[in-house]
């Protein structure tokens, strides 16, 4: 919320009350000089704390600014008993320039409240003033409302922001609104450092660094600058901690597999190099691999239990991480077989889907109950059947194999029906009446059953009978309906062919002067 300053008035009980002050101490002070005491005089009670002579100086709010990254937050102590409603928070770049107002911020109980800055431009100073409102709209002085600068650093994102890396090769991201160079080096110390050209003022820049050696739970931190001509902004220094303990697992997810020759999936950053097998004890003898997003080895056995795969990845940080997964063999028990067919089973074309479930490598199907003439093959996700094209009923059987065990033969069906050729008006429809003398797009479907559709034609009841169209599923002619005096009844035929079969479809008509 936006609002402007208000003028600069005192609060209740504000700096008025000094004009009475002053006056006791004009009266007093004759009667101490000529008495000769030489104790001073006791201090006033001061009960405006915006009173810039008081012991805060006119400033009881305290406005104080903490960077975090990019993110500023600003906190200020809140008087209480002064009937202070909000607070108005001001920025500018410099306690000289132009203040523009980000908030109000309504008055707590408690002793602090906070404000988030979170649209902080990175490489630059930021001002800050913040006033109190009273009830009746009165703000305190902002002359004596110290304003609070800070001066950022660029916008730093180490690896994508996550917390933690697992290489030590890392990619940094700064941003900046000021400055041509980016001075950056690597901690805890930031020798060595380097300079890098900085792209345009809010354009990101990439850099690579080798952050070396370290060990599991080190810290790695980055410093940057940003620098120009007379200008050097504040230092941003990002961290994250060195996490290398990669997760592998079977690849497209799960812990069921349909094979002893298994596809891992494997987090490749900062893997220099791998080595899997059956045990803990047998990592050792195994060969060492490149790092690779995927790995595919025979590693179960024909045991059909519960069984490990074991890990080990050399990292670049310098030292290697050991896991392990528990797949399981999928005996098929549960293995599942279904048509993609409506709720009824009936359906008009020959050609439907099976829908599979169950980890198997093989799989065999016929329309009858034995299997044994039926070719394996391998198992697709989903299986294309084509049905016998003679209507009736028609039973799948299917049976699934992978490198521990068999499936049940599973069934499921689909009624096969015949609907011959049909052809259909979409435009015009049965019964309308069309004016005369305006061209007229004819449009309909057609359908061919079993065999394919080989033409569709028009006939518009002018004596010159049937005639092309456009298209056959979906057809379409442009009909230049004739002027007529009187209205006139037409009676239209569209005709499908397919093979010996066709048919025929009639919209009645009427065309009206």
């Amino acid at each position: 919320m936006h609002r402007p300053s208000a003028p600069a008035r005192p609060l209740s009980r504000a700096l008025a009350l000094l004009a009475p002050l002053a006056l006791v101490v004009l009266v007093l002070l004759p009667l101490a000089l000529s008495s000769g005491c030489e104790r001073a005089p006791a201090p006033p009670v001061w009960d405006n704390p915006f009173d810039p002579l008081g012991p805060d100086e006119g400033d009881p709010l305290q406005l104080r600014a903490i960077v975090s990254g990019n993110l500023i937050t600003l906190s200020w102590t809140q008087p209480q008993g002064m009937d202070i409603d909000e607070y108005v928070i001001a920025t500018a770049v410099h306690p000289d320039s132009t203040w523009t107002g980000l908030a109000l911020v309504a008055h707590t109980t408690a002793r602090d409240n906070i404000y988030l800055y979170t649209d902080a431009e990175p490489s630059r100073s930021h001002w800050f003033r913040i006033q109190a409102i009273d009830g009746s709209g009165q703000a305190s002085l902002v002359d004596y409302a110290v304003p609070t600068g800070v001066n950022l650093g660029p916008r730093v994102i180490l690896n994508n922001g996550g917390a933690t890396i697992a290489s030590r090769f890392v990619t940094v991201k700064v941003v900046v609104s000021q400055g041509s160079d980016l001075r950056v080096a690597l901690g805890p110390d930031y020798d060595n450092e380097t300079t890098h050209p900085a792209n345009a003022p809010g354009d990101t820049t990439y850099i690579v660094l080798d952050a070396g050696a370290a060990d599991q739970g080190d810290t790695v931190r980055v410093r940057v600058w940003a620098t120009g001509d007379d200008f050097t902004s504040a230092a941003t220094i990002v961290r994250a901690r060195v996490d290398f303990s990669p997760e592998f697992g079977l690849q497209g997810g799960g812990t069921a597999v349909a094979s002893r020759t298994v596809t891992l999936a494997v987090p490749p950053t900062g893997v220099s190099q791998m080595r899997f097998a059956s045990t803990v004890g047998g990592l050792a003898a195994a060969a060492w691999e490149p790092g690779a997003a995927t790995y595919t080895s025979e590693l179960l056995s024909a045991d059909t239990g519960a069984q490990e795969i074991w890990a080990e990845f050399a990292g670049d940080f310098g030292f290697s991480s050991t896991t392990h997964i528990l797949v399981s063999p999928d005996l098929l028990t549960t293995a599942a077989f279904r048509l993609a067919v409506p709720e009824n089973h009936v359906t008009d074309t020959v050609n439907v889907r099976g829908i599979l479930t169950g980890k198997a490598t093989l799989l065999r199907w016929s329309e009858g109950p034995d299997l044994a003439t039926a070719p394996w093959q391998a198992r697709p996700d989903t299986l294309d059947i084509a049905l016998s094209p003679a209507a009736g009923l028609r039973t799948i059987y299917v049976q699934m194999r992978n490198d521990w065990a068999d499936s049940p033969i599973l069934t499921d069906y689909a009624v096969l029906v015949s609907r011959g050729v049909e052809v259909a008006f979409t435009a015009p429809q049965n019964g309308a009446v069309l004016p005369s003398g305006v061209p007229l797009q004819v449009r309909g479907t057609a359908f061919s059953g079993g065999a394919a559709l080989d033409s569709v034609k028009v006939d518009l009841g002018d004596g010159l009978g049937f005639r092309d169209v456009t298209g056959l599923t979906t057809w379409s002619h442009l009909w230049s309906v004739p002027v007529v005096e009187a209205e006139v009844p037409r009676t239209l035929r569209a005709r499908a062919w397919a093979g010996a079969d066709s048919a025929t479809a009639v919209a009645e008509v009427t065309v009206a002067p």
